[in-house]
């Protein structure tokens, strides 16, 4: 009998933020025989990520929950394909050392997303449009979007890692509404920066809301408890 995992990116994910990421110590364990086994698993992973959406899509009875949970699955890997990028770019990343594998990592998430896109472009789409219908945004033809500079930042004294799971819990408890989990981010993440870090990125930071560590976790949940506290006292 087939196992459909609850998290079906959770292999992807554990793949890009922790074994590739450049700041952990897995990434400089990885031997030669290490990266051939996993770029010989990407295909497999990737065909049972397709098995599992089709199995979950048709379990659902209502376009509402289906359009969720297609909007789950293309956000996750948007999310990954930018952290992938975000790695790709960075001086201590040393792609040599990985033969390849990050290529066929970021082919991998690409073919995904084009899945998903023509099996369930509809679902994308009408999201999109009817988001961008309820919440117009007056830009010009040729006007950028505009980017703050560092006097227009808050400083938080929170990790990353922290303030993605507190985004991501605020927009899935829909205390934040925006036309996706993306699109809160990129309007919120641009004008904060931490104790370690002025310039954070909008997509490194929402992929750490997908695989946290127990204490990530503890600390936002911490600085939520402090709040309540303090709302208590007025």
């Amino acid at each position: 009998m087939k196992t459909v995992r609850t998290y079906s990116l959770e292999w992807l994910d554990s793949l890009v933020s922790v074994t590739l990421n450049p700041n952990k110590p897995y990434r400089s364990r990885l031997s030669a025989a290490d990266i051939a086994s996993l770029a010989g698993q990407l295909p497999e992973e990737a065909l049972q990520v397709r098995s599992e959406l089709i199995d979950k899509v048709f379990a659902l009875n209502k376009d509402s929950q289906v359009q969720h949970l297609v909007k789950k699955y293309h956000e996750a890997l948007l999310s990954l394909q930018g952290l992938l990028a975000d790695y790709r770019n960075d001086a201590t990343f040393n792609a040599q050392q990985l033969n390849g594998l990050d290529t066929e990592i970021a082919a991998c998430l690409d073919d995904l997303l084009t899945f998903i896109k023509r099996r369930f472009g509809y679902y994308i789409g009408a999201e999109i449009k009817n988001a961008d219908a309820a919440h117009p945004v007056d830009i010009r033809p040729g006007q950028k979007e505009r980017q703050p500079d560092h006097k227009q930042k808050i400083l938080c004294t929170l990790s990353g890692d922290q303030i993605a799971l507190i985004l991501r819990g605020a927009d899935e408890a829909q205390l934040l509404k925006a036309r996706s989990m993306n699109a809160v981010f990129k309007s919120i993440v641009p004008f904060l920066s931490t104790e370690h870090r002025e310039n954070l990125s909008p997509d490194s930071i929402r992929s750490k809301a997908y695989n946290p560590e127990e204490a990530d976790r503890d600390a936002a949940v911490k600085a939520l408890e402090t709040i309540i506290r303090k709302i208590k006292t007025y």
